[in-house]
């Protein structure tokens, strides 16, 4: 128990790190990959939009459906940040777009994974308010671990973070959403949770299967996110919308709402062309790290990807 709460002390330490000096974290995945040099992972896999884009997941295995109906169910009671702390939760690294913020059991991480039990909660901030939108299973072992993934679908998958574990091991997740989700239940990044965030109707999970209007998407939910430096004394780099990027962003509210795809995308290009070259640039790098984060070590094997490494 005490090694596993010392690696996971350090886990959180390198990912505080990290969050701390993103410039270089987001120059380096900018850099080496691009912005989405991993869109081919399983996280931002397209998937049945009319049966997996929202609860109560039709298209899974009634076994994963009924499960995921059960956990959400279940932590319904921990559905705040102050119930959560209650229950030995405990907030870790920030909000991230795509997940929010972790909220994670470190008695639960020293246990094997149980699917009753997850030992992370998500939390985003929705309407002013922090709400519960997903949770997460950890667990330490060797990259090339023969250990169950605790669900049926074949969209269910181990990603891991070798950076947070002791040499020869990794740290594999796996993420679950109780909210609707761009990629589907089991997707490493919910493109859909900056939008709510920002009170803006995300788009149809439908538009996930062109690959340019997939990107057109990441970049533009990223965007919504304002630009900013972790830690409790670093200034905010944002400011509020400018008039005319806030019609755009009405626009695009009009256009999901609408469901017309055409409006949509021709806005979010004029909305993409619109920003700074420091938006650009920590949008692609917060999506190309996070997108690299969200692979397994044997998919960034075959695709010839450095794995992540500890930042001390």
């Amino acid at each position: 128990m005490s090694r596993i709460k010392s690696v996971f002390q350090t886990s959180i330490i390198a990912t505080a790190i990290g969050m701390l000096f993103p410039t270089l974290v987001f120059a380096q995945a900018h850099d080496d990959h691009g912005a989405h040099g991993a869109n081919h992972a399983h996280a931002n896999v397209a998937v049945d939009c009319t049966t997996l884009a929202t609860p109560p997941w039709d298209g899974l295995p009634e076994a994963d459906r009924l499960q995921l109906a059960s956990l959400q169910q279940q932590y319904s009671e921990l559905a705040t940040p102050e119930a959560a702390q209650a229950a030995g939760f405990m907030p870790v690294i920030g909000d991230i777009p795509g997940m929010g913020v972790h909220w994670v059991h470190p008695e639960r991480m020293a246990d094997p994974v149980d699917v009753n039990a997850p030992d992370n909660l998500m939390f985003t901030n929705i309407d002013g308010k922090d709400q519960l939108v997903g949770a997460a299973y950890t667990f330490f072992d060797v990259p090339d671990t023969t250990a169950p993934v605790p669900f049926d679908s074949e969209l269910a998958k181990w990603h891991d973070h070798p950076q947070f574990a002791p040499e020869g091991q990794t740290l594999h997740m796996i993420h679950v959403w109780f909210v609707p989700s761009s990629n589907g239940p089991y997707a490493g990044l919910n493109f859909h949770l900056p939008f709510r965030t920002a009170g803006v109707t995300p788009p149809s999970s439908c538009w996930m299967d062109d690959a340019a209007d997939s990107e057109r998407i990441q970049i533009v939910s990223f965007a919504l996110v304002p630009p900013r430096m972790f830690g409790p004394d670093s200034p905010q780099q944002s400011a509020p919308p400018r008039p005319d990027r806030t019609e755009m962003i009405a626009a695009l509210d009009a256009a999901a709402i609408a469901d017309d795809r055409d409006a949509w995308m021709t806005t979010a290009d004029k909305f993409i062309a619109d920003l700074t070259e420091f938006e650009r640039d920590t949008v692609a790098g917060m999506l190309g790290i996070l997108n690299l984060n969200q692979m397994s070590s044997a998919e960034r094997d075959e695709a010839g990807i450095a794995q992540p490494h500890r930042s001390n």
